[in-house]
């Protein structure tokens, strides 16, 4: 009986710490699944946001090797894929090569379609998984149709005049704050009251200075719900 006392003391002492080891064993284990999960559930979103992109993409090559006035609509949607939120989507014509190593065989320059995330603190994040290409010559032209959607001509949405490189992290190799004179060219559309939208491209064409005509793409972004004119 003696020595029966000192073991279950220890025994006593012994079994709140194995508890409490237990509960942390618990608590890593599930903050390791729930981050699992969100991992797969974030990976399958921005799985589904680069099929957004590259239908749109694929629309819009379509259109440009057609002829005037050739129209596609497609329903585009701007998801929010865990901490990625997105609220921009911008089509883009880099000149310099450098920016367009994930286009293949578009060494002098490329069309990109870019979703771009927007966090708590308003920092710009491109959604790099979900660019796509646009086989498309760099001799077209990207215009708002001025009858929908506010369309800017700068990295930035219409609601968001501040384009400067400290909010996008744009370098001034790509845009130097002059649509007229920037080495890329830009058309921009940010998120308003929804997740998808209609976007619908016409064919058409522009006057390009003393160079004469040139093929362009008119882009209407519209909320899916609403009434086309």
């Amino acid at each position: 009986m003696a020595g029966l006392r000192p073991r279950l003391l220890r025994a006593q002492v012994d079994a709140p710490i194995e508890l409490f080891v237990a509960i942390i064993v618990l608590m890593a284990s599930m903050s390791l699944a729930f981050y699992l999960m969100q991992q797969t559930d974030e990976g399958k979103c921005t799985a589904q946001l680069r099929t957004e992109t590259e239908k749109l993409q694929s629309a819009m090559l379509d259109v440009a090797l057609a002829s005037p006035p050739t129209s596609r609509t497609v329903a585009f949607e701007m998801p929010r894929c865990g901490k990625i939120n997105v609220q921009i989507l911008q089509f883009v014509y880099y000149s310099e090569p450098e920016y367009c190593r994930a286009c293949p065989s578009h060494y002098g320059g490329c069309w990109q379609i870019i979703p771009v995330s927007i966090d708590r603190d308003g920092k710009y994040t491109t959604v790099s998984d979900a660019v796509s290409c646009i086989q498309m010559s760099g001799d077209m032209r990207l215009e708002a149709d001025e009858t929908c959607g506010a369309l800017s001509g700068n990295p930035c949405p219409v609601d968001a005049p501040d384009c400067g490189s400290g909010v996008t992290g744009i370098s001034s190799k790509v845009w130097n704050g002059n649509p007229e004179d920037s080495p890329s060219r830009w058309v921009t559309f940010g998120k308003q009251d929804t997740t998808v939208y209609r976007i619908t491209l016409t064919k058409t064409t522009t006057l390009i200075g003393h160079e004469g005509e040139a093929g362009s793409i008119k882009i209407c972004i519209r909320n899916a719900n609403e009434q086309q004119a």
